[in-house]
């Protein structure tokens, strides 16, 4: 494949067709009916807060409170959803940004609102509450009523809640600065691709461009990406040190022992899972060493650097696709997960569920999101490559997650926790991995390798790469919790010594060192690891799924649709899995070693066709 830009100017969104646009209209048909829920809002919170100090008046009084607090959080979701995803159309459009502050506003409003509700429940007698989640008119919220006698140690009083809440306003700006740096101020400059065309950079066509099998192009594209952070570094250091700091004071006043105890507590992870995958991905590194010897080998290089891990070792073919073309490969590949599965994804894609092409001040990357009771959507940032394909199939696991929790749980045991939707994510890569091996024919080497070289690669830059950052988040608390600084040497420092550790072998300069500030999950502390669980319960899964066949798949939809209406262990063990076991993790990395060892006798068959440029 040729790293060519095909279009040198970014698209404006009014250049793009309707059909290859999100349809926002099931969440709110314009920006006046937002405008009127927000109005509305104001009457929802004061009839929820009406029940305040009534709480313990009877099961019935409660069920009708915590009714009207649903419906408040169901409307602000609705209000920030909605004003998410038109900001990401467009993250420099002034109406679209003003939007977005307001549903903040609204939201850190409500939250102030109804912060009485937990204080009050738990200041109620402990036999009062049980009675409670044993009556049967209670029994819509009895998840989240039993949680809550779980969290009664984290909860504090009313007007220690309040202030958090009104607190949240302030909690955001590390996060929302960075957003602002990330996605709007930062200019890449402009490189050459490999017909020599002058391109301005972005994030997906630098993604595009590390692909390129000339290796100057992707140093070109590389220096220019990581001269933008580098020249913010300090700037990057300080927002990364204070929402570090944020987590650790927000840990200590709900007298957690950590941020990471306090951000695992709500999915009710126990920390031994995040150390086991630490244990587990360290312990491999002779597979890791495998692996990256390969890509040295056949890119050859003496060492390889940051711009070397991402270039497929394969060949490809300069072959783009479609991106209904897309849509009926994936549906393909998602058989095994039953005929209901397949029609209801289908009409999702009809359904417009999906915004396709990058568009000048879109949001980059993907992601799947929505609110209660309208359908998922999913941004894209489309390029055409075989990556994009596997980006679909991801991001429609998330979308068909919703989309059955939604229809089969109540609006507040519907939504489910990352540690989830990773898997549902990453069956649907693995699922169509594995589809697409089958129609391979066993004589095609160079085939069979573009396959199991992109599985390669996706696993290592999922399970040892997020690993590392779930070992960098980890030490980065707990070097602020011990009261230690976090200035740009020891992030700087902390990074370059873990890089080592997880890619052997691999050159560490400034512009490894620096990486750390391009990573916008670091905002949401503890989030990265349930990428690597993710992916390894889903090598699982997806095996489960096509040996078992109809009952196996039965069981996972039933695992999507239970959204997050118990924890997320205890669902995973009624699906068949067990994470509380590292044996998950295990099993991955075999997969992982055999994949690079079939990789290593294609390219020992002559594989390659063609020789990388170095």
């Amino acid at each position: 494949m040729v790293a060519q830009v095909e279009q040198p100017d970014v698209l404006t969104r009014d250049q793009v067709a309707v059909e290859d646009t999100w349809d926002l209209s099931p969440i709110y048909p314009d920006d006046a009916a937002w405008d009127a829920d927000a109005v509305r809002l104001g009457e929802q919170i004061a009839a929820a807060v009406a029940h305040r100090g009534r709480l313990g008046e009877s099961a019935v009084g409660l069920s009708r409170a915590l009714d009207d607090a649903m419906a408040v959080r169901r409307t602000v979701e609705r209000l920030r959803v909605y004003a998410n995803l038109r900001r990401d159309e467009d993250t420099a459009a002034d109406d679209a940004n003003a939007r977005y502050e307001r549903s903040i506003a609204l939201a850190i409003e409500a939250g102030e609102a109804l912060a009485f509700l937990e204080p009050e429940l738990l200041a109620l007698p402990a036999d009062q509450l049980v009675s409670y989640v044993a009556d049967p008119v209670l029994a819509t919220y009895h998840h989240l009523l039993d949680d809550l006698q779980r969290r009664r140690p984290h909860v504090r009083s009313v007007e220690v809640e309040e202030v958090l809440a009104q607190g949240a306003e302030v909690a955001r700006a590390p996060h929302d600065a960075f957003t602002a740096l990330d996605n709007a101020d930062l200019d890449f400059g402009r490189v050459r691709d490999e017909t020599g065309a002058e391109v301005a950079l972005t994030k997906a066509r630098h993604a595009l461009l590390l692909r390129s099998k000339d290796r100057e192009v992707r140093r070109g594209a590389q220096e220019a990406m990581s001269g933008a952070y580098l020249a913010h570094r300090h700037t990057l250091a300080a927002l990364h040190g204070a929402s570090v700091r944020k987590d650790v004071f927000q840990a200590r006043v709900r007298g957690y022992g950590s941020a990471r105890e306090a951000a695992l507590f709500d999915d009710n992870i126990p920390e031994s899972v995040y150390d086991s995958l630490i244990g587990a991905v360290r312990a491999a590194r002779p597979t890791l060493e495998r692996y990256l010897g390969l890509r040295r080998r056949v890119l050859g290089v003496d060492q390889p650097t940051l711009y070397d891990l991402y270039v497929p070792l394969s060949p490809e073919s300069e072959r783009r696709y479609d991106y209904r073309e897309a849509v009926e490969i994936v549906l393909g590949g998602l058989y095994p997960l039953g005929e209901r599965y397949v029609a209801d994804l289908r009409a999702g894609f009809d359904g417009r569920w999906v915004d396709v092409h990058e568009t000048k001040g879109k949001r980059s990357g993907a992601y799947s999101w929505g609110t209660y009771a309208a359908p998922p959507v999913i941004l894209m940032n489309w390029n055409g490559t075989i990556n994009d394909v596997f980006t679909l199939a991801h991001e429609a696991g998330h979308a068909m997650h919703s989309f059955y929790a939604d229809a089969a749980q109540p609006f507040h045991d519907a939504g489910y926790p990352i540690f989830l939707a990773e898997i549902a994510s990453t069956v649907n890569e693995v699922l169509l991995t594995w589809h697409l091996l089958d129609e391979t024919p066993a004589r095609d080497d160079a085939g069979r390798l573009v396959l199991l070289n992109r599985f390669a690669d996706t696993f290592f830059g999922i399970v040892p790469r997020q690993t590392m950052f779930a070992e960098f988040e980890h030490r980065t608390h707990a070097q602020a919790e011990a009261g230690q600084p976090l200035t740009l040497e020891v992030l700087n420092g902390l990074y370059g010594e873990l890089h080592e550790v997880y890619y052997p072998g691999v050159l560490v300069d400034d512009a490894v060192r620096v990486q750390w500030g391009r990573i916008p999950h670091f905002y949401r502390a503890f989030y990265v690891f349930q990428y690597a669980t993710g992916l390894s319960a889903a090598v699982t899964l997806a095996r489960t799924v096509r040996e078992e066949g109809a009952g196996a798949a039965e069981r996972y939809r039933a695992m999507l649709a239970a959204g997050g209406s118990d924890y997320p262990l205890a669902l995973l063990q009624r699906a068949g899995l067990d994470l509380t076991s590292p044996e998950p993790v295990h099993v991955a990395l075999a997969e992982f070693d055999r994949t690079v060892a079939e990789m290593e006798r294609l390219v020992e068959q002559g594989a390659l066709v063609a020789p990388a440029k170095a």
